[in-house]
């Protein structure tokens, strides 16, 4: 009985998590970061600049965990119905968007704050990054509004 409801409970996990990244623009920036750090990784072949690719390598591999960190707790929030939904269910997800972005700036100030010489078949790689994350902050913008439009519709009051 336990096994069926497990298996149960993961297929709507499954299924809920597919319908909603179908539609969904970070899942395609998180692809465009991961193909980025599969370029980066071949680059590492034929640079001087080892530590700066790597690090470049680096920061996309963590972009990637924290996306795919991002879904899984989407995946567990979709399966709570509306009228269960509380600040305490909502926070989580808002908190870790915002912290994505935090790394991301950081990201971003890092990239553009680059001044030694730097080979130049490695800018067009930083170029690429710093578009991601910026485009990447704009759709974190528009999950935390859409957040905050569920907190409002809702008339979500902070759990004691």
């Amino acid at each position: 009985m336990r096994r069926a409801v497990l298996v149960l409970c993961l297929t709507f996990i499954f299924l809920s998590y597919n319908t909603y990244a179908v539609e969904n623009q970070i899942l395609d920036i998180r692809n465009k970061i991961f193909q980025e750090s599969k370029e980066l990784k071949e680059l590492l072949l034929n640079t001087k600049d080892v530590i700066l690719v790597n690090s470049l390598w680096d920061s996309c591999v963590i972009s990637i965990t924290q996306l795919d960190a991002y879904f899984s707790m989407l995946r567990i929030f979709n399966t709570i119905r509306s009228q269960d939904l509380t600040e305490a269910t909502i926070r989580p997800i808002s908190d870790w968007l915002n912290s994505i972005k935090d790394s991301n700036n950081i990201n971003i100030r890092t990239l553009s704050g680059m001044r030694d010489p730097i080979e130049q078949n490695i800018k067009p790689h930083i170029e690429k990054l710093k578009n991601y994350y910026n485009d990447l902050n704009r759709q974190i913008d528009a999950e935390l509004n859409k957040l905050s439009t569920i907190r409002q519709s809702l008339k979500i009051k902070p759990r004691r």
